[in-house]
């Protein structure tokens, strides 16, 4: 039987993801902001599409990626999401349970396709995501799965959940049923412009619910509008537990008012930091349910995030047991 300690409900966007290799001129040329994630509308997935030859295509979805993480670990993971009836929403399912995940697929009246992600990775390694949320939209009350977050220990929100509507609805419900039933609630920021466009809805989802926080610096100081020495002090006083992390510097964790400096994995070859903080995510997650330290957690989750930057996509490569070692 699974222990109810080391389950996890996932709850975001699912998406396929498109991945490129590009240059900073292609970028230019279509108006992309480099390092960024915009919406786009199926006219430009469109354009996109007749401009990218031979691209990869996997099951992706920020929630979703640390979700196959986590189960990576060894965790047991659950992943809530509204794929579209169309053989991506299949590919999309198909991936997500072959890695160790239990995704329901739900069947919908909606016409609208599968969400996509095209994400076009630079030189330098960084990459630019250009997202069209499709079916993603429906995401709403009917979409969740009620026994799943029974079953859990923890439940991580994607924050990018927040640009619908009707899915901010659903993330209520979803938090009001978790704290009744004594399950943690992990809120990831997912993305500047994506604090940018909900700030205020993040700070009182925050105040109300969150037990468990992920940002990257350009996040956590977007929450607040302030410099990281005084976003720090003011997350240390909203949320009990978390994770900031600072790219190349590592990153800082905490708990209770005590925060820690975890230092960077060096990495020979960077490959596309798509996913890293993601899987991040994961391995901070999977130390936390396996009672580590929360210095333990970052370390786990900076192994991680190591591991995904050396080959494309946000998928590990191996089974992330073996960096437990």
């Amino acid at each position: 039987m699974n222990d109810i300690k080391n389950n996890i409900t996932f709850i975001g966007n699912a998406i396929v993801d498109i991945l490129w290799q590009t240059s900073d001129e292609f970028l230019n040329d279509l108006n992309v902001q480099k390092g960024s994630m915009q919406l786009i509308d199926e006219k430009m997935v469109e354009k996109f599409l007749e401009k990218i030859k031979n691209p990869t295509v996997i099951s992706g979805g920020s929630a979703a990626n640390t979700a196959v993480g986590y189960s990576s670990f060894g965790g047991n993971s659950y992943f809530i999401g509204q794929v579209g009836n169309d053989e991506y929403g299949d590919l999309f399912a198909r991936n997500i349970n072959k890695s160790g995940v239990f995704f329901e697929k739900k069947e919908t009246s909606s016409k609208d396709q599968t969400s996509k992600s095209i994400i076009l990775v630079t030189p330098d390694a960084e990459r630019s995501m250009s997202t069209f949320l499709g079916a993603s939209v429906n995401f709403n009350v009917n979409s969740i799965n009620e026994t799943l977050i029974l079953k859990s220990n923890y439940i991580y929100i994607e924050g990018y959940l927040f640009d619908q509507t009707e899915a901010k609805k659903a993330i209520y419900d979803c938090c009001k049923l978790a704290r009744a039933n004594n399950c943690k609630i992990a809120l990831s920021l997912s993305d500047q412009f994506c604090v940018d466009r909900h700030r205020q809805d993040f700070n009182n989802l925050i105040e109300q619910y969150v037990d468990i926080i992920f940002a990257n610096e350009s996040e956590i100081k977007s929450l607040y509008q302030n410099d990281l020495e005084g976003s720090l002090s003011e997350i240390l006083k909203d949320v009990e537990t978390g994770a900031i992390t600072l790219g190349s510097k590592g990153s800082i964790v905490f708990k209770g008012y005590n925060s820690f400096s975890i230092d960077p994995i060096t990495v020979t070859k960077l490959v596309d930091t798509t996913g890293a903080g993601d899987l991040y995510a994961s391995g901070f997650l999977y130390g936390l349910a396996n009672n580590k330290s929360i210095k333990e957690c970052g370390d786990i989750g900076s192994k991680a995030a190591a591991e995904i930057i050396t080959h494309y996509g946000a998928r590990p490569k191996i089974s992330l047991k073996k960096i437990l070692k």
